[in-house]
């Protein structure tokens, strides 16, 4: 059995299979916005812990990302971008800023120029 619905965090995943019994847990709409989720599951069950993303890899999982987007010639990798920056941009400390940013943009140049220069004049304190 697969245990779905509102896993956002380790700690919710962990509580699914104990209340639920289920051998495993579906992950949705937290994956866009925090891909390390896998990842953080698997250490809090290791451990009981777990790593938060720090602000240099939330910017180059964004980078690549868009990067990708971008030498696919992805045909609507604009929408995409803004799509994403929503997702990628939650827990970013000042986030909505570089979204505004994203969403006021018109080629996919623009949005990584935007978001290079969000994250080199952020001051990162995750990291």
């Amino acid at each position: 059995m697969i245990g779905n619905g509102d896993i956002r965090t380790p700690e919710d995943a962990s509580a699914m299979v104990a209340q639920t019994g289920c051998d495993a847990v579906m992950i949705g709409r937290t994956a866009p916005s925090n891909p390390w989720i896998f990842r953080q599951i698997e250490q809090y069950v290791k451990t009981g812990t777990y790593d938060h993303p720090s602000e240099s890899q939330r910017y180059e999982i964004m980078r690549t990302y868009y990067e990708m987007l971008k030498q696919r010639a992805e045909p609507d990798a604009v929408g995409k971008m803004k799509q994403f920056a929503t997702y990628f941009t939650h827990g970013v400390r000042n986030g909505g800023d570089l979204r505004h940013a994203v969403h006021h943009s018109h080629t996919t140049a623009e949005i990584l120029d935007h978001v290079d220069a969000f994250f080199t004049a952020t001051p990162s304190s995750a990291d």
